[in-house]
C-alpha cells in the first residue's frame, strides 16, 4: 500500500519538477480525489514551489471562477494582515479583470493565475502551481472545454509561464451522444502541453499493493508485518477465517518477540473476533483477555476500548449479564477519555439493558438518562429516541405516568 502512494507521490512530483508539460489531468473517481488532494499537500510542503489548490464542484466555469477568484481573496487577505503585522508593504490590488463578473471566466482566471505568479519572489527558484480538483464534476465534457481554454497560450508569448496546472477529472468521461468533431476537440490527446495520470486507490488496488509489498524483500520487515496485519484484517471482513488465523498466528509471534505491546494487543484481539465469529466462545474470550495486558501496559486505550467492547459484546450474546455490564462500564470510561460520544451512547444503552435483567431497576434508569442527557448534549436524535425509548418502557412498567407523559412530549418534538 506504501508503494502505491510513493508511486503516486513520485508522478506529481516528475510533472512539478519538469518544464515542458503544463497540463497534468488525474483521472480518478470522485471518492478518490481526498487521496490526490493529500498526496499534493504533503509535496507541496516538501516543496520550494509555490501551490494554489481549489476543491470546488463544478459545474459551469462561470460559478467555478468565481468560487476561485473568492477563495483567493480569502486567501490574500489572511495574508494580508500578517503582512501588516509584519510591518511589510500590502499586496497590489487584484486586476479589476479578475474581479469583473462580466469577464470571460477562462480570462478571468489567467488573470488571477498571472497575479499570483507576479507574488512569487524569485520566480526562476520557485513555480506556480495550481490545483484544480473538485470533489464532484457536475459535467465533465463541460470541465473538459473548460480546461482546453484555460490552457490555450501562444508558445512563443506564453501567460502561463513558469506555472503548472494539476487538474482532476472522473475516471471515465462518456462521449456517448457526442458529434465526431466535439469529440476530436476534446481528446486530451490533442490538448497543447498536457499529459495524464489514471489513479487506482480503489479496495482492489489497494489490496494488492498490500499483497505485493508483503513479499517485496526491499521492504522493511517492520513494514511488511503492516501490510500483513492488514491483509488478516480483509481475510477476517470476508470470511477466509483459516486464512486470517494463520496470519494473525504469524504476527502474534513477531510482535512478542519484537516486544511491541500495541501491537500484540491488537493482533490478540484480531484473534478473538475470528473465534467470535467461528462461534468457538472460549478460544475468543481467552484471546481477548489475554489482550488486555498488552494493551494496557502500552496505554494503547484505542485498542483497549475494543478489547473491552468485544468482552461486552460477547457476554451479552450469552446473556452472562453481570460478566457483559463489567466490560461495557470499562468501555464507557475509555471512550470518556477518547471522546468518542457514539460509543459512551452505545455503552449506556447496553449498561442499561444488561442492569434491567440482573433487575437492578434504578441502575437501569441511572444509564438511560444518562444516556438521554449526552444524546442531548451532541444533538444524536437516534440515540435519543432510543434512550427515551427504553426509559419510556421503564416508566410504563412502573406506572409513572408523568414520566411517561413527558418522554412523549419530547419525542415528538424532535425532528
Amino acid at each position: 500500500m506504501r508503494r502505491l502512494f510513493q508511486d503516486t507521490t513520485a508522478r506529481l512530483q516528475e510533472f512539478v519538477a519538469q518544464r515542458d508539460t503544463l497540463l497534468l489531468v488525474v483521472q480518478c473517481r470522485d471518492e478518490e480525489t481526498a487521496y490526490v488532494t493529500k498526496t499534493i499537500d504533503a509535496i507541496d510542503e516538501a516543496s520550494q514551489d509555490v501551490f494554489f489548490g481549489y476543491g470546488d464542484v463544478f459545474t459551469d466555469a462561470a460559478a467555478y471562477a468565481d468560487a476561485i477568484v473568492a477563495t483567493f481573496q480569502k486567501q490574500a487577505e489572511l495574508l494580508g494582515a500578517k503582512l501588516a503585522e509584519a510591518g511589510d508593504p500590502p499586496w497590489p490590488t487584484l486586476p479589476a479583470s479578475v474581479l469583473d463578473r462580466g469577464e470571460p471566466p477562462v480570462k478571468r482566471l489567467q488573470t488571477l493565475f498571472m497575479y499570483a505568479r507576479t507574488r512569487i519572489p524569485d520566480i526562476e527558484a520557485s513555480h506556480l502551481v495550481i490545483v484544480i480538483s473538485p470533489m464532484r464534476i457536475a459535467q465533465p465534457l463541460l470541465w473538459r472545454a473548460f480546461l482546453r481554454q484555460l490552457t490555450e497560450h501562444d508558445i512563443f508569448a506564453p501567460w502561463c509561464h513558469h506555472m503548472r496546472i494539476i487538474a482532476r477529472e472522473p475516471e471515465i468521461v462518456s462521449f456517448d451522444g457526442i458529434d465526431a468533431s466535439w469529440r476530436t476537440g476534446l481528446d486530451l490527446t490533442t490538448y497543447p502541453r498536457t499529459a495524464t495520470f489514471a489513479v487506482d486507490f480503489s479496495i482492489d488496488a489497494l489490496h494488492r499493493a498490500t499483497k505485493d509489498e508483503i513479499v517485496d524483500p526491499s521492504v522493511p520487515l517492520a513494514d511488511r508485518m503492516q501490510s500483513l496485519l492488514v491483509d488478516a484484517n480483509v481475510d477476517y471482513a470476508h470470511q477466509r477465517y483459516e486464512k486470517a488465523v494463520e496470519k494473525y498466528q504469524l504476527l502474534r509471534t513477531f510482535y512478542a518477540t519484537l516486544g511491541n505491546q500495541a501491537m500484540l494487543a491488537a493482533v490478540l484481539n484480531g484473534l478473538g473476533e475470528v473465534y467470535a465469529r467461528i462461534k468457538m466462545l472460549p478460544q475468543a474470550i481467552e484471546h481477548f483477555e489475554m489482550a488486555i495486558t498488552p494493551a494496557v501496559e502500552s496505554q494503547c486505550h484505542p485498542v483497549l476500548l475494543n478489547i473491552s467492547l468485544n468482552l461486552g459484546n460477547l457476554h451479552f450474546t450469552h446473556e452472562a449479564w453481570a460478566s457483559a455490564v463489567e466490560f461495557y462500564v470499562g468501555a464507557e470510561a475509555l471512550a470518556t477519555a477518547l471522546l468518542n460520544a457514539n460509543v459512551k451512547l452505545a455503552c449506556l444503552e447496553n449498561i442499561g439493558i444488561c442492569k434491567l435483567q440482573l433487575r437492578d431497576f434504578a441502575g437501569a434508569q441511572e444509564a438511560w438518562v444518562n444516556g438521554a442527557t449526552l444524546a442531548r448534549s451532541v444533538a444524536e436524535n437516534d440515540a435519543l429516541r432510543r434512550h427515551l425509548g427504553r426509559l419510556r418502557a421503564l416508566y410504563t412498567e412502573a406506572n409513572m405516568r408523568a414520566q411517561v407523559k413527558a418522554i412523549d412530549t419530547e419525542l415528538r418534538g424532535l425532528s
